[in-house]
C-alpha cells in the first residue's frame, strides 16, 4: 500500500506516502479525535460520537451509523486482524489527549 491515512482536526486525510501529497480529503462530525483503522480497502473513522466506513480509494462515505446511546467518549478501533500493541498505543494516545485537555481547561479556569 502507497498511501498514509490520517485522522485529524474531524478530517480523514489520504496522502502519498512516496510524496507526502495529499490525495484526497474527507471531513466527518465535528470532533478533537478522530480514530482511523484501514482493513481490506475500506477505513473506519470515529468522530463526533459517529463511526464512518470510508472508501479508501477516494474518501467517499459508504456509510454512518451514530452509535445511538453511546455518547461522544473516546473510542477504540479493531478488528480480528489488528495486534494488542496497536490497540494499547490508541489507547495511549486517547488518555494522553484527554489529560491535556483536562489540564486546559483547569489553567483557563484557574486564570479567570
Amino acid at each position: 500500500m502507497e498511501k498514509l491515512f490520517l485522522g485529524i482536526s474531524n478530517h480523514v486525510v489520504c496522502l502519498d506516502k512516496k510524496t507526502g501529497e495529499q490525495v484526497w480529503k474527507t471531513k466527518l462530525k465535528s470532533s478533537s479525535i478522530t480514530n482511523v483503522y484501514y482493513e481490506n480497502g475500506s477505513i473506519f473513522a470515529y468522530s463526533g460520537g459517529h463511526l464512518f466506513s470510508l472508501n479508501a480509494t477516494d474518501g467517499a462515505i459508504n456509510w454512518e451509523n451514530p452509535l445511538k446511546g453511546f455518547g461522544y467518549s473516546t473510542c477504540i478501533i479493531a478488528s480480528e486482524h489488528q495486534n494488542a500493541a496497536v490497540i494499547s498505543s490508541q489507547i495511549a494516545t486517547q488518555q494522553a489527549v484527554a489529560a491535556s485537555t483536562i489540564a486546559a481547561s483547569t489553567a483557563a479556569s484557574s486564570s479567570s
